[in-house]
């Protein structure tokens, strides 16, 4: 290929850099360009000698092109290292200038998924994974670390709220990444610590529920580890527990139907206890109006025929028909309210007014010398008031007036030593019995029984009848001293001793009374204190004592409804 620039040829150019003889500056002895010869002025030859001549004309040519050749590649090797100096020295500058698009849609991505909530995953889209990203491609990058600090907390703050919801499995897992992405620290630890409590507690709370089931298979309604009681404190670690409240569903209808059934049989005192314990258990038990409702016409009905009874029973005390084979004596008319009423103390007091007609009149017929008859209605009195120490002193009266009848002479029969010092011993007893408040109980070794043991060696002892004579008396003062030191189970323990010692006693009226009121007073601060189940038990005390009171219905209530 030729080297000639010919500007009418139409061979190809080789490749230039220009003139590189400006580079120099040009030599002043050569030509300028224009005083070439044209080709115009050239003859017409082959194109084979155009070439030869050419070469042979130029003859310093190919000096010249190589000379400017040499120049060019060290030239270019030099700006080649130069540019990679600078690269090396400005490699900092040259980094922040490459594109960052990747990068900050990969950021953007990731705050979009956090905003939404989409902190974990395996898809590639949440949160966590788009930071986790930025950060592959950029360790050090802030705000992708500044991310993952979110995401963490995030995760924290969804295993508290798992927690609350008591979905601990969701709540471990979100535990799990919070530490992950945290590294821990003391806010991790605190719900780490909480989370294993709970579950503790729900490991408790599912003990409990397995027990009250199995009571509740077996029938076990109350108790300390009856259904009732085992879901209530199941239900008091757990409020929102399904399965404990259905359980404790199952027992108000179980107890519902219990008391429905006593209240057929007329069992009256036991379906209201029923009624109440579902109250408590359940205030807002769908069939518990209907039952109260139904309590309370049993109760009118009961009691209408209650006072129909009383009325009956009191015509015949005043008419002497104390005791008989049909319905129409005192004794039959009482007894047949306390069928109805179990607790009623007019009745009760009723009972003991017979018993004590009987044994009055036993006494007449000892005076009479009619020993049979008098034997025969102590023995009926003994059955009705088998404790009363009018009964022990007639028996005993009745024992030396048949000794005295049959000419027998008690001191003719001396009692033996032996006799005589179990007597004294036996006084000494009663006497420590008396004064520590044993009048009644505990059997054996009770002032009445040590004086009755007397009786049974001696039955003339006068210090025994004597004691036995003033049991009423002593019981009567401690009764006082109880109600005045707001004793009030002490002073119902009294009044006890005085219904089986002296039983229908008018006296005991009012003592029924006043200490019926007392118990009604505290149920109300009971309830004023917020304790329903201490009012609960003051009121059905009160109840025992006088059913008619006018605060009791009012109490009862207060207390169903869970009034304080």
């Amino acid at each position: 290929m030729g080297e000639q620039r010919n500007s009418g040829s139409r061979g190809r150019t080789e490749p230039s850099l220009g003139d590189l003889d400006e580079l120099h500056g040009r030599s002043s002895s050569a030509p300028p360009s224009s005083s070439a010869p044209s080709p115009s002025e050239s003859e017409m030859v082959l194109p084979g000698e155009t070439r030869k001549r050419s070469r042979a004309s130029t003859p310093s040519a190919p000096t010249r092109s190589g000379s400017r050749r040499g120049w060019l590649w060290p030239l270019l090797a030099v700006i080649l290292l130069a540019l990679g100096t600078l690269a090396w020295v400005k490699q900092d500058a040259l980094r922040s200038l490459f594109p960052r698009t990747q990068l900050n849609s990969l950021l953007a991505r990731a705050d979009k998924a956090y905003a939404a909530g989409h902190l974990e995953g395996n898809q590639g889209d949440s949160a966590r994974e788009l930071y986790e990203a930025v950060r592959a491609l950029e360790p050090d990058n802030e705000q992708a670390n500044a991310g993952l600090r979110k995401v963490g907390e995030a995760e924290l703050k969804r295993a508290r709220d798992a927690m609350a919801k008591g979905d601990y499995a969701d709540a471990q897992s979100a535990l799990e990444d919070a530490r992950e992405l945290l590294g821990g620290g003391d806010a991790v630890h605190a719900v780490s610590q909480k989370l294993l409590q709970a579950r503790q507690s729900q490991a408790q709370t599912d003990a409990l529920i397995t027990q009250a089931q199995q009571a509740l298979a077996q029938g076990k309604l109350d108790g300390d580890q009856g259904a009732a009681r085992l879901f209530r404190q199941a239900l008091k670690a757990d409020p929102d527990n399904a399965v404990a409240r259905h359980g404790l569903d199952k027992v108000g209808d179980a107890l519902a139907g219990q008391a429905r059934s006593a209240l057929d049989n007329g069992q009256l005192d036991q379906a209201d206890d029923l009624i109440g314990e579902i109250a408590s258990l359940m205030p807002g038990y769908g069939d518990l109006p209907s039952l109260r409702a139904h309590l309370a016409q049993a109760k009118q009905q009961s009691e209408a025929a209650i006072q129909q009874h009383l009325q009956q029973a009191r015509d015949a005390l005043r008419a002497g028909t104390f005791t008989g084979d049909g319905s129409d004596n005192a004794l039959a008319q009482f007894q047949a309210v306390l069928k109805l009423d179990p607790d009623n103390a007019q009745a009760k007091a009723g009972v003991g007014q017979v018993a004590q007609a009987l044994i009055l009149r036993a006494n007449a017929s000892i005076d009479a010398e009619d020993f049979k008859q008098a034997s025969a209605l102590l023995d009926q009195a003994a059955k009705l008031a088998p404790h009363s120490a009018d009964l022990a002193a007639a028996r005993s009266r009745l024992t030396d007036q048949q000794q005295t009848a049959s000419g027998q002479d008690q001191a003719a029969t001396p009692l033996t030593p032996k006799q005589q010092a179990r007597i004294d011993g036996l006084l000494k007893r009663a006497k420590a019995a008396l004064d520590a408040g044993d009048i009644m109980l505990p059997p054996g070794a009770s002032a009445y029984d040590l004086y009755s043991e007397v009786l049974n060696i001696d039955g003339n002892n006068r210090a025994a009848l004597a004691g036995l004579q003033g049991l009423a008396a002593h019981a009567t003062t401690r009764f006082d001293q109880a109600m005045n030191q707001g004793d009030l189970a002490q002073a119902d323990k009294m009044l006890k001793v005085l219904e089986q010692l002296v039983p229908g006693d008018a006296a005991q009226t009012g003592m029924r009374r006043r200490l019926a009121s007392a118990w009604l007073d505290q149920a109300e601060n009971s309830l004023n204190q917020g304790n329903r189940a201490a009012a609960r038990q003051a009121v059905e005390a009160a109840a025992r004592l006088r059913p008619d009171a006018q605060r009791l219905q009012a109490l009862r209530s207060r207390i169903g409804n869970g009034n304080g």
